[in-house]
């Protein structure tokens, strides 16, 4: 009885260190995760080349107990640009339907984690690595349809067996959590 007490003592004065994982090292992955942020805008603006479809640069945050994850607000179908002088159209090669442009963003996205997202070396295989994007269109009138969210996930497993050939590139797609709302 008096060892379970002291063992309960020592847990309790402990406090959840015990438990805790491996001590991250914040700066490196706050430089890793600046990192991926330019390269997760680079796929945008590769993707989607009009000069008024991103509002502002990729940003991301590490969640203890979840991983990384990597934001941004997209604007599509920005057929006419509205300007001081009126309404312009705006320069494109071919206008894609919303559906078509939300399928490029996510192969894009899904392509760029499985190429840069090993790159973070000290997440555990439990944590995670997301990219959250707010997809806006221009051209929806109706306030209900006008953003959708495109949530793109994977296990840091999933890239490390992808990185070391353990999966093929079609596995790990299949594995891949995507979610639009």
């Amino acid at each position: 009885m008096g060892y379970r007490i002291s063992v309960l003592l020592v847990l309790l004065l402990t406090g959840t260190t015990a438990f805790a994982g491996p001590d991250i090292n914040l700066e490196l992955l706050k430089k890793n995760t600046r990192i991926f942020e330019r390269i997760v805008s680079e796929i945008i603006s590769q993707n989607f080349p009009n000069p008024f479809a991103v509002t502002g640069e990729a940003e991301g945050s590490y969640l203890e107990g979840y991983g990384v994850v990597v934001s941004f607000h997209l604007n599509i179908n920005r057929s006419r640009i509205r300007t001081p002088f009126g309404e312009i159209p705006a320069r494109t090669e071919e206008q894609l339907s919303k559906a078509e442009q939300l399928r490029v963003l996510k192969d894009a996205m899904v392509r760029g984690l499985a190429d840069y997202g090993a790159a973070f070396k000290q997440l555990t295989p439990q944590n995670r690595l997301s990219i959250s994007a707010h997809v806006e269109d221009r051209n929806e009138l109706d306030s209900t349809k006008k953003t959708t969210v495109v949530v793109i996930s994977t296990f840091k497993e999933d890239l490390d067996l992808l990185t070391t050939e353990k999966i093929s590139f079609e596995q790990f797609e299949q594995r891949i959590s995507v979610l639009e709302y």
